[in-house]
């Protein structure tokens, strides 16, 4: 051991960098002013909502309650409530439970209200994924007791047991439990309690009231710690169940405001600050933000009063700066009611406008990026050295599509904090924006904390806070000037500019000739190319006052302020551009309706393929040291030109800890995918550290995500490839991207932020491109197009397409046309546009209620397990950018169980079996004439095929017919030069399309040209139906006499007409009310039978009257009981059927194989109808024979058969078992009537395997439809009927806990 060395481990733990908060100041700040603590201001924290049992976040530094409210904002936990009466101190649960109350409960109304909801509904996937090996476990158990038990006998009867056994446990699958709920109000408040064990005793339990007046919180699972609050809405109508939809909420609330006394480095940032927490995160969406609940919790924000909300949530937005939600945040949360709305500017970097919505991309909000300082890395991130400070690498970068600068301010990104008791960790460590978000909420309430005490009477705006906070940035590495928040020297900045009213003026920059862009972005190649000029119009935008209303404001002194303010304001501006390519005036007045100024760009003269940046800067001239009152952002990213040779190289480039290298390269029209190849050079040193690097590209698309086109890998250089000698052999990496010829790409590569050393990258990237151009019946797909690419139309035998190879030549023409999927377009079979009724669904802008557009789809599917996305593009897709507040659908099987909900964004539902489904769709919006344009939208339902439709191609048009001719001219694939052209012939008459595709139905997949161009998106509208020609008619041939004399006469008008008139008659006997007039009937149908034919149609007739619930009833279900008269009836009716058809059913056998003359296939027709009454008949026989010969036929329980005489005839139970012996011999003994027909002989033979085996192999393949609904039931009830005979009580206790779960009695809302 070195001598030197000092091996002596510190004496205490960094734990300074467990909550970073020295790099932001506001350690100090609060050790400076410790009544400053975020002490008066509440914080709404948007996520996926806080934990009530999590450590640091019970209390403030105060002792007040640390959390205000818990709302859940989605919907996913309410509960629809209805009135039952209650007995004996009992209700019936919404279950079907029985659940016993508390008789120490309260209840002077006497009203009583029930509810369910399913456990699994309530709780996140983690806790989910517990429970359900918890549950499957102790089942398995119970289970393994059934089946070994099963196999403990011998013979057929045994085997049958152990198979149904074993057909049970592989079907089995864990539903959870339904949690009962009863709700009732104690005279002051409204009041629940959950059966959360699934008992039904309610004697001891607690019921909870509303959180925020109680305080009250229960445990929804005791072994998972998981917490619950509740709320009550709608007058006691609706229960709100407050779960955490995920940890993370928790997290980022622990990093805001959490207090631990005993524990002061691991407080918050604003540990006095108190926290309300409004869940955007639904769980019916995996935790996914939806309209609704970012509505409600806007609403929430105003609610409660909260000065700073936190919303570390996002996603990417075709369009910045637009759309429902946003705007009504900018206009009411932040301009009108004040709150400094802070949302993180997300995890999607290095490249440029990778910013999330609606952090980065929206006015009025303030954007976060993740920075990472010395102390994070010391206690976070076990770094056995340390590098420079500054961005994570992974932070999203601006500007925005629309030139704004994206990130205001940065903090830190990381931090050890509280998480959910439920997770078992009593703190966490997480990185990302959505941890610099919640840390900049502290500094905010910090500040907002210290003005109130200091400056009670003044009003701090949100504008205020950010001039503060991004004034007083400290400098770091981001390419649009925004630094790291100082939380001292922005409270120094608000008291230097307490006094000066025009802080409170926020400004609205539009460059007007733009599409009215925030900023100016030149990203292209066209926009540098020339000296560019811009007219940028400035508007001042002036806070309001939520009691500056017309219906508030009755005497107009508040708009008299408001009015004054506005007409007393002017901005004498002084004019600054910050680098020597922009031209702006030097001066600029600017009145309260705001005015325009020019500028000039020369971009010219900038280096190609490299980023850009300058800011157009507006002072005070009466205050000039306060630093600009607005800036205009100007990016430049000149692209490279690439040439003839479509291919760049960018040489060899060097990295050290978090260094980036953007280069930005011009597409070449006609370009459809890029190769970018890495190496890695072999002169690395033995000793230097492997290191993780992002390659990251991006193209922007107007209207579009950035993450439409772009690719982001990391690579690791150094890992397990160093020689023996030294060095490390050399590594090779490719990159590929589809891209989009025209637009600006960006290549961004970055060496992760923590990899040690410098390393060197060689980048070479070369582009190809094929493209379509139109060609006879096909069509390239327009902007509207889901996909880009070609359309084929089916109608046209042969559809002809052209191909160039605009940019370079291209090799190894290979088309390969292949399509996977079927779209089907779905009309609504109801839709209805109706206001809202809940207290929670208004619009914060005019207090109105919101409007909602109903949609009922039917969906069908001709396959078990189908897969099926379902699209509506008008509202799909879209959250931050969308014209409406919330879409939102779920999918329902025939027993109307939701299977699925999606929220925003679509994709892929599996559909187990085949069925009938329903699908409901909401769309909300606060204007019901702009629904109303949707009430007959077609839903698009995206079938996957079980087998891949390929669609040949050839290079002529000869080949798809023919091999016979020879065409020597055409083009054979080898080589394509540049600026040639080919076409490609798709032999759509050949295509073998699904049988179930219908008209207008389109074929979705892609055609592959070669291996480097991307693919194409390819369709095929499938044609008309195709017509059936009549047969042709054979050359007449000498028939024998015997055949000739076969040949049935042509029927007359009167004998078409007395066929028909029997035909209805024959229908009535089933409708027939009257008994009397039934049997008059049928005995005038049979005296005018000329034939056996004839009079077994009657008697088939007389039987399905006579039993009706054959198909769908237990034979002991009060539906199906016949009485011992019709019994007897139905007995001697199926003998006289059974001895007209035996005969000619047993002509259907012979015929099973081939009918070859069409006289033999209409004699084949005859038998198998004889086929189907004979087995009605037996059907019927049975199930009347069973009940007569029974003890007691109104109890399965009972069915002892009795083998008593029957009037002189064979006794009754012999002949019940010779009809069932028949019936297994001419029918399909699985099938539900038959089944039900015999269970009664095989319960009184205990041949209960045997009864059950076929019941579930029918249950499990059985399609959900609502034509075999009632057989479905009935099959449900004999399986039970036979667990209970076979005391099987682990199953009988799964599928009676699984019924509501599986059978709810209504479908749940949306």
């Amino acid at each position: 051991m070195d001598a030197g060395l000092d091996t002596t481990p510190r004496t205490e733990y960094p734990a300074a960098g467990l909550q970073p908060r020295a790099d932001t100041q506001a350690a100090e700040f609060v050790r400076k002013y410790p009544e400053y603590d975020g002490r008066g201001v509440v914080v709404a924290v948007l996520d996926t909502g806080i934990d009530a049992g999590a450590k640091g976040l019970q209390t403030t530094s105060t002792g007040q309650r640390k959390v205000v409210d818990y709302v859940d904002c989605t919907g996913a936990g309410d509960v629809g409530l209805q009135d039952v009466e209650a007995t004996d101190n009992t209700v019936r649960g919404a279950s079907g439970r029985t659940l016993r109350l508390n008789a120490a409960w309260t209840n002077p109304t006497g009203v009583w209200r029930v509810g369910s909801k399913r456990l699994y509904d309530l709780v996140p996937a983690d806790v989910r994924a517990r429970m359900v090996a918890e549950r499957d476990g102790r089942f398995s158990k119970r289970a393994a007791a059934v089946r070994d038990a099963a196999r403990a006998g011998s013979g057929e009867e045994s085997e049958a047991r152990a198979a149904a056994a074993a057909a049970l446990e592989a079907a089995y699958v864990d539903g959870g439990s339904v949690v009962d709920c009863v709700v009732f109000h104690d005279g002051s408040q409204w009041r629940a309690a959950l059966d959360t064990d699934g008992s039904g005793d309610l004697t001891q339990a607690e019921a909870l009231g509303a959180y925020k007046r109680t305080g009250d919180v229960g445990l929804l699972s005791r072994r998972q710690l998981f917490y619950y609050t509740l709320n009550f809405y709608d007058e006691g109508r609706t229960l709100s169940i407050v779960t955490c939809a995920g940890s993370h909420g928790t997290h980022v609330a622990g990093i805001v405001a959490a207090w631990h006394a005993d524990d002061a480095a691991a407080c918050g940032v604003a540990p006095g600050a108190q926290l309300v927490s409004l869940t955007i995160g639904d769980h019916r969406a995996g935790s996914m933000e939806t309209g609704t609940g970012l509505a409600r919790a806007a609403a929430a924000i105003v609610e409660h009063g909260a000065r700073v909300a936190n919303m570390s949530y996002g996603e990417p937005s075709a369009t910045p700066n637009a759309g429902q939600w946003v705007q009504a945040v900018a206009q009411e949360v932040v301009r009108r009611h004040g709150c400094a709305f802070v949302a993180s500017a997300g995890n999607e970097g290095p490249a440029l406008t990778t910013l999330g919505a609606p952090g980065g991309t929206t006015s009025g909000i303030i954007s976060v990026g993740a920075y990472v300082g010395l102390e994070q890395m010391a206690a976070e991130y076990g770094m056995y050295a340390r590098v420079r400070d500054g961005v994570f690498t992974w932070s999203s970068r601006g500007p925005t599509a629309d030139g704004a600068r994206g990130v205001d301010v940065y903090a830190p990104g990381s931090a050890v904090t509280s998480f959910p008791a439920y997770t078992r960790e009593r703190r966490h460590l997480s990185n990302g924006t959505s941890m610099s978000a919640p840390s900049l909420s502290g500094v905010l309430a910090l500040l907002a904390s210290a003005w109130l005490r200091e400056l009670p009477d003044a009003r701090l705006t949100p504008h205020r806070l950010r001039a503060a906070i991004t004034r007083t940035a400290k400098p770091i590495s981001d390419a649009h000037g925004a630094g790291l928040v100082q939380t001292d020297a922005a409270w120094q900045f608000l008291k230097a500019q307490a006094a000066r009213a025009a802080e409170d003026v926020a400004y609205s920059v539009r460059v007007d000739d733009t599409r009215g862009m925030r900023g100016i972005y030149l990203r292209n190649a066209e926009d540098s190319a020339r000296v560019r000029f811009f007219k940028v119009a400035v508007t001042p935008v002036f806070p309001t006052a939520a009691d500056a209303r017309l219906e508030d404001d009755a005497d107009g002194s508040r708009g008299q302020q408001e009015s004054q303010a506005q007409f007393d304001f002017e901005q004498r501006v002084l004019l600054v551009a910050r680098a020597p390519w922009l031209a702006v005036p030097e001066s600029l007045y600017v009145g309260s309706a705001g005015a325009p100024f020019s500028v000039r760009v020369d971009a010219t003269q900038l280096e190609p393929g490299r980023l850009h940046t300058a800011s157009i800067d507006a002072y005070d001239s009466r205050n000039v040291d306060r630093g600009p009152i607005f800036s205009v952002p100007v990016t430049v990213t000149k692209p490279l030109d690439v040439g003839a040779a479509a291919a760049a190289d960018l040489g060899t480039l060097s990295f050290g800890p978090a260094d980036i290298v953007r280069r930005f390269i011009a597409v070449p029209r006609g370009a459809t995918s890029v190769e970018i190849v890495v190496r890695t050079p072999n002169t690395l040193p033995q000793d230097a550290a492997p290191a993780l690097f992002y390659v990251h590209c991006v193209q922007l698309v107007p209207d579009t995500r950035f993450k439409r086109h772009h690719v982001r890998q990391r690579i690791d250089l150094g890992h397990k490839s160093y020689g023996a000698e030294g060095g490390a052999s050399e590594q090779k990496h490719v990159v590929t991207l589809a891209v989009v010829g025209g637009a600006t790409l960006e290549v961004c590569l970055a060496q992760f932020w923590s990899q040690l050393d410098r390393h060197d990258l060689h980048v070479r990237m070369s582009f190809a491109g094929l493209v379509p151009v139109a060609g006879a019946g096909a069509e390239l797909a327009d902007a509207g197009a889901l996909e880009p690419g070609l359309v084929l139309h089916a109608a046209h035998a042969v559809v002809r397409a052209d191909f160039a190879a605009p940019m370079r030549a291209e090799h190894g023409i290979k088309p390969a046309a292949t399509l996977n999927a079927l779209r089907r377009a779905l009309r609504p079979h109801t839709s209805r546009v109706a206001p809202l009724q809940g207290e929670r669904d208004t619009c914060l802008a005019t207090g109105q209620a919101m409007y909602a557009l109903d949609l009922e789809y039917r969906l069908d599917t001709w396959a078990d397990s189908a897969e099926v996305r379902l699209r509506l593009p008008a509202v799909d897709t879209q959250i931050y950018e969308a014209w409406a507040e919330d879409f939102a659908l779920s999918v329902f099987d025939a027993n109307k169980r939701r299977l699925a909900t999606q929220i925003g964004y679509t994709d892929k539902i599996t559909l187990r079996l085949r069925g009938d489904y329903l699908v409901r769709v909401r769309i909300r919006h606060r204007r019901a004439k702009d629904l109303d344009a949707l009430k007959d939208v077609p839903l698009l339902a995206e079938f996957k095929l079980p087998t891949p439709v390929t669609v040949a191609t050839k290079f002529d048009l000869a080949s798809v017919f023919t091999t016979t001719v020879a065409n020597s001219g055409a083009y054979r694939g080898e080589f394509v030069p540049r600026g040639g052209r080919f076409a490609v012939f798709f032999d759509v008459l050949g295509a073998k399309l699904p049988t179930d595709a219908k008209p207008g139905d389109v074929l979705c997949g892609s055609l592959s040209l070669n291996g480097r161009s991307s693919n194409l998106a390819l369709e095929l509208v499938v044609p008309p139906a195709k017509i059936e020609q009549p047969k042709t008619e054979q050359p007449k041939t000498e028939q024998p006499k015997a055949e000739q004399s076969e040949k049935a006469p042509s029927k007359s008008d009167v004998d078409q007409l007395e066929e028909a008139l029997r035909k209805v008659r024959l229908d009535h006997i089933a409708k027939a009310t009257d008994a009397a007039v039934r049997t008059r009937l049928i005995d005038e149908l049979l005296a005018s039978s000329s034939t056996d034919e004839q009079r077994a149609e009657v008697l088939h007739a007389q039987l399905n009257a006579l039993d009706p619930a054959r198909e769908s009833a237990l034979p002991w279900a009060d539906s199906a009981r016949l009485g011992e008269p019709a019994a007897r009836t139905a007995v001697a009716v199926a003998d006289q059927l059974i001895a007209l058809t035996r005969a000619p059913a047993l002509t259907a056998r012979l015929f099973e194989k081939s009918a070859q003359s069409a006289a033999e296939k209409e004699q084949k027709k005859h038998a198998d109808g004889a086929r189907t009454q004979l087995i009605a008949a037996l059907t019927t026989k049975c199930r009347a024979l069973s009940q007569l010969a029974r003890d007691d036929a109104t109890s399965e329980e009972s069915a002892e058969l009795v083998d008593h005489d029957d009037e002189g005839s064979e006794p009754v139970a012999s002949r019940y078992e010779q009809a069932a012996q028949e019936l297994r011999q001419w029918g399909d003994a699985a099938a539900p009537a038959a089944l039900m027909a015999l269970v009664p002989l095989q319960i009184a033979q205990k041949q209960y395997g045997r009864a059950l085996q076929p019941v579930l192999a029918w249950l499990g393949k059985a399609p959900l439809t609502a034509a075999n609904a009632a057989q479905r039931a009935a099959m449900a009830d004999l399986r039970d009927v036979l667990l209970e005979k076979l005391e099987w009580t682990a199953w009988s206790d799964y599928f009676r806990e699984m019924a509501p779960i599986t059978h709810p009695a209504d479908y749940e809302p949306l």
